[in-house]
């Protein structure tokens, strides 16, 4: 495994890649070539394709399959991807933990429930870095269960997370993402890093296209942003845009 803290600290962004369910339903094509894709597209952070692997009676087979495709891609850093999980308990945690010893670390992501975030938490390997990236509603910029962006900035630096982050969210905007890094910033010291949707989906297509979101991300960067990705929609193309982005951001 690589050092992937460090570089996340050091204050240089690191690029992270795009979808991956969006773009297996765009294109029909196998996880590995979307993996590699966004490496092509100049990521440097790869998450395995587990968003939703998380039954124990498959969790062995599914995620090595997942960490060998990713792998394959060859990228700089390759980071679990771990969604909510229904009816966790402790024992679940700590296997799906175990799987993801052979990465450079796990993100919770899409998370809303500080209660899981805490099982997680202490089953969680002292070596194994963990990140969370919270979701929020457009209308409050809070959780499902209500917490504001403060809180889960409070909650997850009490929980040992090395990094915080906010991705997906309905109907939530490059400026709504700009709020949520600003009030990140305001409560806690953590890396911060977004992984925002292509806009809210009409009949099929996602609003936002690459020039458009990469307009946006200065803002975001000047926000605090470390780390930069896309969510639902986001394609290579979007990665690509970001990192001209982000290198011109890096030049100034």
């Amino acid at each position: 495994m690589n050092d992937f803290v460090q570089p996340l600290r050091s204050g240089r962004i690191l690029v992270m890649d795009g979808a991956m369910g969006t773009e297996l339903q765009r294109l029909h094509a196998s996880p590995e070539s979307i993996h590699s894709s966004y490496v092509t597209a100049s990521a440097d952070v790869l998450l395995t394709n587990t968003f939703q692997t998380h039954d124990p009676t498959r969790l062995h087979a599914e995620w090595r399959v997942a960490i060998r495709a990713a792998r394959e891609a060859k990228p700089r850093f390759l980071v679990a991807g771990v969604g909510p999980v229904p009816n966790l308990t402790p024992s679940l945690a700590s296997a799906i933990l175990a799987e993801c010893r052979d990465t450079d670390g796990v993100v919770l992501e899409t998370w809303t429930s500080f209660v899981e975030l805490e099982i997680f938490a202490k089953a969680r390997p002292s070596d194994l870095p963990m990140l969370v990236s919270f979701t929020f509603l457009h209308d409050g910029l809070a959780t499902f269960a209500g917490a504001s962006p403060g809180e889960c900035a409070r909650v997850a630096e009490q929980h040992g997370a090395i990094a915080i982050g906010a991705n997906c969210g309905k109907d939530i905007d490059m400026d709504d993402m700009r709020r949520i890094v600003e009030r990140y910033r305001s409560t806690c010291a953590l890396p911060i890093f977004v992984r925002p949707n292509a806009g809210t989906p009409r009949n099929g297509v996602y609003p936002r296209s690459p020039t458009t979101m990469a307009a946006q991300l200065p803002a975001l960067l000047d926000a605090g942003v470390t780390m930069i990705g896309g969510c639902c929609g986001t394609t290579p193309e979007h990665i690509r845009a970001f990192r001209e982005v982000v290198d011109r951001y890096a030049e100034r």
